[in-house]
């Protein structure tokens, strides 16, 4: 694996230490009103405290009381006063930047007074609440048949695979611990963060507060479990493997496997030997396997040989030549593994809290080309490695304000290739392929011969200001500033006669080998408000961006290699965020939500062959980066009801609009003449700012939290997503299939109108008595276009693909074995084993082509029938997993 700064890691992990702890507040507050409870008149001085914290307060003149900075979890809060019993109210939950409210009678004080424990009861309307969010729990995530918390996200309402109320992916921000963790090379999430590791995750699909930037659509915010005070240690595994019938389409081995996929997890928590509660540790790890439900056969290998040297293979009454054969053994074609690990230290220093996490992610796997069914070998295999290191520190300056401290460092590092070695021996002919695939055939030989390495490092320094000035005003305030480090190195290997026929790697600088090294910056501040009144919640904020993609572009499009260069602008953007809670009744509340976002796009678009180096063989196929690129802009409004019927059923309603600027798409510049340009009066394609689409829809949400052993979410979504492209690049596609460009709003590719996601669950949660719960969704089709012999029949996304519906189950029972308690569990996705169509032939819209219209005979090893039916099409079958758990 290429690794790049090394140099530079020793001063980020400097920087990141001497700021040792920083980050945005992911904390919620705990406020409310202390009576008497003979007279009704306040209580003044009665002390409120959040157990197993050190958080707390005391009321005032007027009984009212505030208690912020508490980290999510479902805490104890013990109040007392003077000439007052003391009263413990239990399952108090505290959520991700929510209030949630406690009030509190309290009878005088007798001889005979005792302790009263009362039990709270969770409000089913969220008062506070000004835009559309979501909050799931440690204990609910382990209720649900999720692997990852992707999977819990895409079952909130407006999220459709990833795309958040109908925007583009990579337009959420993920933070884990207030520290923003995307890979800005793509806008991905840089490392998974394990189930078994997360306190609390919070989705918002709608407007969001000014602390957050850099998204458009969403932002997933991830808190991470502490070390306990007492050392608690949990293990698990299972083991599955996909159980289908319909093994005309998936080929796999003759006999079930319980090994297709396997997985092996850990953690273990504590104070820390010799410190005891002043300093705890949260461990955890995660090795995982995954086979894929997809297969080919090595009936090839990866070699080339002269057209002389070739091996004749007879082939319904025809005969094939090819290289070498294979020993047509099965090979798993879309595999992927990986190992995780993390550690957290929690500590009190100087009076506040302080904590350090790092984490380590390696993966590797396939994906899947169908043209490499018969020669598995010669496919190239993906790699990553992440790695951060996070630092936070919170100082309580008084009782109503702290001030957080965040530093991190995070790095993912991504290499494609067959052979590490750009020139191992084993490498074909670099034209193998090209002369290896015969009509409606898998390829006969050769291989991928792609070296692809890229990094991106991060850097990050946050400081957050949290003051509850008075009882009505809580304001926060901060500043951020990031610095990224990108390189790339991208080749194919050469091997012909130019080379004497061995693998050699082509001079960088050339359109065959691009490399780059960028040292983008970002700063941002913000300053919000959260008002709080008996009638009104408001959430007015403000928030500056500033991006300095600090390179230069050409002064002259025309002239891409010899005109003058002039250094990109700083981009600055100011956005407001307003959102407003009105409760309605005791029951009931509206909200209404507007704010403006901000995003720079994906960085490789701005750093793409950045010496604008043109390839006639290419040509309008590869766009070139343009670093001086707007941000994309969102303006986005949504209103909302939430309405209670009893304590445990309740219904939310929101409508919600986007207009969207700046969108990323492409132009074509043609080299002038005359000028000292190569490859003179040529045409290639550049991205810019040109695109534009909006967004409609409504969201309405049913939740029956578990009562009696039984509780039920229902969400729909209903929404229309158009633009005037789905891919920046439609511009350049549409140009070189002879189309005129879109000049129209039409769906984009992830236009699904419908999603329906239903998710019910029987038993306990603490899974003593058992636990079964289940996970439905039904969407409608999404869209492509229509075509008859490669010529579009109709206008681009006119058409839909056949609908998806599927159903995962999770069932789980404790045992007990001597004085041990172990957990077994089941899972099984795509529990009734359906065909969900991913992809479609677009002459038929269905998996399946139209056989009068595809013409021609299969000249390769295979059928014209097995090269036409696509298992890739289809999303995995029935997956089953049985797996075992323990709590030490």
């Amino acid at each position: 694996m290429r690794v790049f700064f090394r140099a530079r890691a020793l001063p980020a992990l400097v920087f990141l230490l001497c700021l040792a702890g920083t980050a945005s507040a992911q904390t919620g507050k705990v406020a409310g009103r202390i009576l008497d409870g003979a007279t009704g008149e306040s209580v003044i001085g009665a002390s409120v405290l959040v157990l197993d914290t050190q958080r707390g307060a005391s009321t005032d003149l007027d009984g009212y009381y505030s208690v912020i900075g508490i980290r999510p979890g479902t805490y104890s809060v013990r109040i007392s006063a003077i000439g007052y019993g003391t009263q413990v109210v239990e399952n108090v939950r505290v959520q991700i930047n929510q209030t949630t409210d406690l009030d509190a009678t309290l009878a005088q004080e007798t001889t005979e007074t005792e302790e009263v424990v009362v039990r709270a009861e969770r409000p089913i309307v969220q008062r506070d609440l000004t835009s559309s969010s979501a909050s799931i729990s440690s204990e609910e995530l382990e209720a649900l048949p999720v692997q990852s918390f992707s999977d819990v996200v895409n079952l909130q309402a407006g999220v459709v695979e990833g795309h958040f109320r109908g925007g583009r992916t990579g337009e959420v921000a993920y933070l884990v611990d207030g520290v923003p963790v995307n890979d800005v090379y793509d806008q991905s999430f840089a490392f998974q963060v394990e189930n078994e590791a997360i306190q609390e995750i919070e989705v918002i699909s709608g407007t969001f507060n000014a602390e957050y930037g850099q998204a458009q659509s969403g932002v997933v915010n991830i808190v991470t479990k502490d070390g306990a005070d007492d050392y608690a240690i949990s293990v698990g595994a299972y083991a599955g493997g996909y159980a289908t019938g319909d093994s005309d389409l998936f080929e796999r081995p003759s006999t079930l496997s319980a090994t297709d996929n396997v997985e092996a997890n850990g953690s273990v928590s504590g104070p820390v030997p010799g410190f005891g509660s002043r300093l705890t540790f949260f461990a955890s790890g995660r090795v995982v396997r995954n086979d894929g439900y997809l297969y080919g056969r090595r009936v090839v290998q990866p070699v080339y040989a002269p057209t002389n040297e070739r091996i004749p293979v007879p082939v319904d009454g025809r005969t094939v030549y090819v290289p070498a054969l294979g020993d047509s053994s099965l090979a798993a074609l879309n595999w992927g593994e990986q190992a995780t690990a993390q550690l957290k230290l929690t500590g009190r220093v100087f009076g506040g809290r302080l904590t350090l996490n790092g984490l380590l992610q390696r993966d590797q796997g396939q994906n899947y080309d169908h043209l490499f069914r018969y020669n598995p070998d010669g496919q190239t295999t993906v790699h990553g490695t992440s790695t951060s290191l996070i630092g936070t520190y919170t100082a309580l300056l008084s009782g109503s304000t702290f001030l957080d401290i965040k530093a991190a460092t995070f790095a993912n590092a991504v290499d494609e290739y067959l052979y590490e070695d750009p020139l191992d021996p084993r490498y074909p002919l670099d034209a193998a392929l090209r002369e290896l695939s015969p009509n409606f055939g898998f390829y006969l030989g050769g291989a991928r011969m792609t070296q692809f390495a890229r990094e991106t490092r991060t850097t990050v320094g946050r400081l957050d200001l949290t003051s509850q000035v008075t009882r009505r005003h809580l304001l926060k305030g901060g500043i951020e500033l990031k610095r990224h480090d990108l390189a790339l190195d991208q080749f194919d290997v050469l091997n012909n006669a130019g080379t004497a026929f061995a693998p050699a790697i082509p001079p960088a600088g050339t359109p065959a080998h691009v490399t780059y090294e960028q040292q983008p910056i970002e700063a941002s501040a913000y300053l919000q408000d959260k008002m709080e009144f008996d009638y009104l919640v408001v959430n007015a904020g403000l928030r500056l961006d500033v991006f300095d993609a600090r390179t230069e572009v050409p002064s002259d499009f025309t002239q891409p290699r010899t005109s003058e260069r002039q250094a990109t602008s700083a981009k600055v953007q100011l956005s407001p965020r307003l959102g407003l809670a009105y409760p309605i009744s005791s029951s009931g509340s509206v909200h209404v939500a507007y704010g403006h976002f901000f995003q720079m796009p994906p960085f490789d678009f701005l750093f793409q062959n950045p010496d604008y180096i043109y390839d006639p063989e290419l040509g309008l196929s590869r766009p070139f980066g343009y670093a001086d690129l707007e941000p994309q802009q969102t303006v986005a409004y949504e209103i909302g009801l939430q309405q209670g019927f009893s304590n445990t059923i309740g219904l939310d309603l929101t409508v919600y609009y986007k207009d969207i600027r700046n969108l990323l798409g492409t132009r074509i510049e043609t080299i002038a003449a005359g000028v000292g340009e190569d490859f003179q009066l040529s045409r290639y394609g550049r991205y810019i700012n040109r695109d534009y689409g909006n967004v409609r829809g409504v969201t309405l949400s049913f939740e029956r939290r578990p009562v009696d052993g039984f509780g039920l979410n229902v969400d729909y979504t209903y929404q229309i997503a158009e633009a005037n492209a789905s891919d920046p690049r439609d511009r350049l596609l549409a140009e070189q299939a002879g189309n005129e460009p879109v000049k129209q709003l039409v769906p984009v590719e992830w236009d699904r109108r419908h999603q329906l996601n239903v998710r019910a669950a029987v038993g306990r949660t603490d899974r003593r008595f058992g636990l079964v719960s289940l996970v439905g969704q039904l969407g409608s089709g999404l869209p492509y276009t229509p075509t008859q012999a490669d010529q579009r029949t109709g206008v681009e996304n006119s058409a839909r693909r056949p609908g998806v519906a599927t159903v995962d189950l999770f069932a789980t029972r404790t045992l007990h074995v001597g004085g041990l308690e172990p957990g077994l569990f089941l899972r099984v996705y795509n529990l009734l084993d359906a065909r969900n169509v991913t992809n479609v032939y677009t002459d038929t819209g269905l998996p399946t082509p139209n056989l009068r219209t595809t013409s021609g005979a299969a000249l390769g090893l295979n059928s014209k029938d097995e090269f036409l039916q696509r298992p890739d099409f289809y999303a995995a079958p029935r997956l089953v997993q049985l797996g075992v758990s323990l709590d030490l």
